[in-house]
């Protein structure tokens, strides 16, 4: 069965691997994709990827996760997300409960977790430990974890998960679980995730505008870098860390960043430019694609 998976940054290939292995299996997109970001969410060594039970606390020594999931069916959308949640692991499988169970689109806070409680899932008291794992001094990455999936029967699902910035003010919601930030998906026109510098990648609404653009006719690669280059040119010289994967119906991919280099937190290789993670039906296993930094101005 035809399928298609994409992840950002080379530390999401377990989850694109377990993602195409879903598909494989039959289960539908929003499935795969969900059980894919819980292989990464639950696992305390994915903590210097600013993902998960391992990652970075906020200045008062909490963890607080956001997670968000979008699917596309034709002409039906569907999103749910949580920001701030404290005590459960799957923070994308509450998000999808959002989804799916609840009136609202995205609970916050204590009204997350108080959420997740009530839909049967088990808050673990350690994550609810305040602690101190890191400095009070900036810690660098901004990373995020996305994985993109288009299916057998044409369906499409964005998922993203993060732990949010090291020492962030408690409360803070960066671009991640955001509709048309961190991600978006359109079931006649495919589906995006960024990756990067939330604070700022918000008021620019980069994944709306890469599906906007592939439903008028752009190829995913075009319209990655179209918004890239409009971004660049609107921060006139002041860039910031912005990573945008895209895929469409036609199960056709497409990358574009603003990074010249990245360093792999888990393995310390570098890059030059954004890797991310591709796995096709007809791929035997996850490849490493790089996009190179696009400096177009106009």
């Amino acid at each position: 069965m035809p399928f298609l998976v994409v992840g950002t940054w080379t530390f999401s290939r377990e989850a694109v691997a377990t993602t195409a292995h879903c598909l494989q299996q039959n289960l539908s997109c929003t499935d795969a994709v969900e059980r894919g970001i819980n292989q990464i969410e639950v696992d305390e060594a994915y903590g210097p990827c600013v993902v998960g039970v391992g990652g970075f606390r906020n200045s008062d020594g909490y963890l607080e996760l956001d997670a968000a999931m979008m699917e596309g069916r034709g002409l039906r959308t569907q999103f749910g997300a949580v920001t701030a949640l404290q005590g459960v692991p799957r923070a994308v499988s509450v998000a999808r409960a959002v989804m799916e169970k609840c009136s609202h689109n995205m609970l916050t806070g204590s009204g997350a977790t108080k959420f997740a409680k009530e839909q049967g899932f088990a808050v673990e008291d350690n994550l609810l430990t305040a602690k101190s794992n890191q400095t009070k001094q900036s810690i660098p990455g901004h990373d995020t974890l996305g994985i993109l999936a288009v299916d057998g029967q044409n369906h499409v699902c964005s998922g993203v998960s993060t732990s949010g910035s090291g020492n962030k003010h408690p409360g803070r919601v960066g671009d991640s679980a955001l509709p048309g930030n961190g991600l978006y998906a359109d079931g006649e026109a495919g589906a995006a995730c960024c990756s990067g510098d939330g604070d700022q990648i918000l008021m620019y609404c980069p994944s709306f505008r890469v599906v906007l653009l592939m439903k008028e006719g752009k190829q995913p690669q075009a319209a990655c870098e179209e918004v890239i280059n409009d971004i660049r040119r609107k921060c006139d010289g002041q860039i910031f860390e912005v990573a945008i994967i895209a895929v469409n119906m036609k199960s056709e991919y497409g990358a574009a960043s603003t990074l010249d280099t990245w360093t792999d937190p888990l393995t310390g290789q570098q890059f030059a430019g954004f890797p991310y993670v591709v796995y096709t039906d007809v791929m035997s296993e996850p490849e490493i694609k790089l996009s190179k930094t696009n400096r177009k101005d106009s």
